[in-house]
Order: C-alpha cells, then structure tokens, then sequence
C-alpha cells in the first residue's frame, strides 16, 4: 500500500455549516426572510410564477451583493468603483532632467 504525505491544514476540518462562512449564513439567512416577506406582501397582486421569478432574481442579488468578492472588494463596492470610471491618480511631472534645468536657473 502506498502511503502519501499530507499537511494537517488539509486535513483539518472546519466547523462552519455546509461549508458557509458566517458572512454567507447571516446573507443567506437575510436574503431568505426578504424572499418570504416577498411573497407573503405580494401573493395577491401577482401570478405565482412572475413573483417566484422575481423574488429568486431578488435573491440571487442579495446572496451575490453579500458572498461574491472581487479583487478584495465584495461586490456592491466592485460596482460602485466600476460605475465611477477610471481611477485617476495624480503624482508630480518631474523627472530626472527637470533637476537639471532648475539647477541652471
């Protein structure tokens, strides 16, 4: 039988639920009390299949506004820094040579 080398931190278990971390269960846990409130204002007014779609598109933005991170951001501030254009840093225009020609003056 052959035996392989593994490191402990692959080894060790998490204690989260299913995988979840507690940001992802209190986003999740928000987004579904929504989602019922949802349904429970809004069953009279329209169809069953139009207000399922649209709490489950509503739901789906909670869960990826709160879970889903990009470049160290999560995803509301990602999109608000997209939304604003390019990121303009300004810095001083000078140079080696610009040494060199104040010293002449």
């Amino acid at each position: 039988m052959i035996k392989a080398k593994i490191t402990k931190n692959i080894m060790q278990k998490t204690n989260n639920s299913l995988g979840l971390t507690p940001k992802q269960m209190i986003t999740g846990g928000i987004a579904f009390a929504i989602g019922i409130l949802m349904y429970v204002l809004l069953r009279k007014y329209m169809s069953f299949i139009l207000l399922s779609t649209i709490i489950f598109i509503f739901l789906a933005l909670v869960i990826g506004f709160g879970v889903i991170n990009i470049q160290g951001m999560n995803l509301m501030q990602f999109v608000i820094k997209t939304l604003k254009g390019a990121d303009v840093r300004y810095y001083k225009q000078e140079g080696v040579y610009m040494n060199d020609i104040q010293k002449e003056k």
